[in-house]
Parts: C-alpha cells; structure tokens; sequence
C-alpha cells in the first residue's frame, strides 16, 4: 500500500508524457487485456476523448433507445425521493456539497449496472485506455449549493487513481452552470500536449488565475447539458466541479481503470452469469481476462 500510494503522489507531479517509462511499465501489466479494437459506432467519441481528455454526448448515442436511460432514471428519482437525515458535515470537507445517493453493491441486472456494462460505455472506456477496463466503482451522486468559497473538488485537479482512467457522467437532471458542471481543461490528460503543473497549494488543487497560466480560461469545457447528456472525462487531466450557486445534480458516474490501478476497487456486483458476458463485460466485472 506504501509503494501505491508513493506513486500516486509520483503520478500527481509527473504524467506519463513526462515520464515515459511509468506507461510503458502499466501497458506491460496490462499486456493481457490489450485491446485493438474500436467499434464504429462510438470510433469519433473515443477519438475527441484521446485529443481532448474529455467528451460530451447523450444518451441516445451512447445508449441506443431510450428504454434503458428512462429505466435507471426512474430508479435515479426513486432513491433522490427516499428522506435522508441532514449530515452535520466537517465545514470544508465534500460531505457539505456532496451526497452519495447508491454506492458500492449492485445486482447486474440493476439499471446503473447496464448502463456502466453497456457495449458501447465499454467501447468508449477501452478504446480511450486501450485496454480491456475494469469497472471499479459505480456510484450515484447528488451534488448541491452551499454557501462561502470553492473547495475541495471545486477546485481545479487531477486525479491520480490510475495512470489513465475513464470516467462516464450520466445526467438525470438538466446540469446548468448554476447546479455546478464537471470543468474540464482540454489535453491536460495523459495523452494532452498541456501536462505543465500549475501553481497549487499543498493538496495539489489550484484555483481559476493559476490553472489559466496552462489553459486559457477561453478554452475550459463546461460539461453543462439537459438531462440525458452523457460525459466521458479522463479525471487524470485537470477539472473540477464548478460550484453550484442555486441548483442540484443528480448523475450516475461509472470508473473504469486498468488491471493495475492504485486505489482498491469499490463495486460489488451480484447475480452474474459469466456465460452471458461479453469479453469487455467480463473484464469489467470480473477483473481478470476471460
């Protein structure tokens, strides 16, 4: 645990353009899950997603038909509606702006479930990684208004869960700048032309004037959008959430990583029927090459 936490704050300074040899050593680990493949149906998204670091669609392209987003929505409303007990959060901590509403265990049949194993959110996720992803975590969240100054996650940063990780936002709510959108600063990812480090305080989060020292703040992506949008964003590159001022988000987000990621996985998924799998669903769900 020591070694993996040495090398996410490794990871945090430098980035696999800078340091070759920390990519070529994960794609080694991960050699038995190479994957080639690109399915022509999402081949333009995956390849915004390695220009940019970051996509926004809908579900509808990602999804197919509607049945399965109005499926998981319903399920979306019925755990928003459950009452929940106020939680006297630290002042400063993600607690005061962030809910988790589901989390950690799920049957496969469960709506969230499809949607993170559907063909194409894999496509996308493995064609990015070039590997066969595992789906590490699967999570709904809830994020709401609070008063003072951006903190924590509002802050701009980067992830260091992987060397290059996916993650898919799905919209149950229409996300306008007042309910506080994921903010992206493109090809500051792993495969970017912009991995520069920015001024930053000692949790390594950087604020709006710093961050545009990288990007110009012209350039950010807003990933606002009505309900149904969909996001992929490689969080190794620089983000955060913009602070809500009056609004809610209600979105499911889906984590793919490698077979070598440096944070443990946080999904259990229940009633699988290996046989029913496809080669990406099984690795997803099962961490291992069929």
């Amino acid at each position: 645990m020591a070694i993996r936490t040495a090398l996410r704050s490794r990871l945090a300074r430098l980035s696999p353009r800078d340091d070759s040899a920390t990519l070529e050593q994960w794609r080694r680990k991960n050699n038995d899950r190479a994957y080639a493949g690109s399915e022509p149906a999402v081949a333009p998204l995956v390849e915004q997603l390695r220009r940019d670091g970051v996509l926004i669609t809908d579900a509808a392209t990602v999804f197919g038909d509607d049945a399965l987003f109005q499926e998981a929505a319903r399920e979306a409303q019925r755990l928003y509606d459950i009452p929940r007990e106020q939680v006297d959060a630290a002042a400063g901590s993600k607690a005061t702006f962030l809910t988790k509403l589901a989390t950690g265990s799920y049957s496969l049949d469960h709506p969230f479930a499809r949607l993170a194993l559907h063909p194409n959110a894999l496509a996308v996720a493995n064609g990015y990684l070039e590997l066969r992803s595992t789906l590490r975590a699967l999570d709904l969240w809830l994020t709401q208004p609070t008063e003072g100054p951006a903190i924590q996650t509002q802050l701009w940063h980067r992830d260091a869960d992987d060397v290059m990780n996916v993650k898919m936002f799905v919209y149950f709510t229409d996300v306008k700048p007042a309910a506080g959108p994921l903010t992206y600063a493109p090809r500051t990812h792993p495969l970017g032309s912009r991995r520069e480090l920015p001024e930053h305080d000692e949790q390594g989060r950087s604020d709006d004037a710093q961050l545009a020292q990288i990007v110009p703040e012209g350039e950010w992506v807003l990933c606002e959008g009505p309900r149904a949008t969909v996001v992929f964003a490689d969080t190794c590159g620089y983000h955060k959430q913009l602070k809500p001022e009056s609004g809610e988000r209600l979105l499911a987000v889906s984590h793919y990583v490698s077979g070598t990621p440096l944070v443990p996985r946080s999904l259990e998924l229940s009633g699988v029927d290996e046989g029913s799998l496809t080669d990406d669903q099984y690795v997803a769900v099962l961490d291992r090459p069929r």
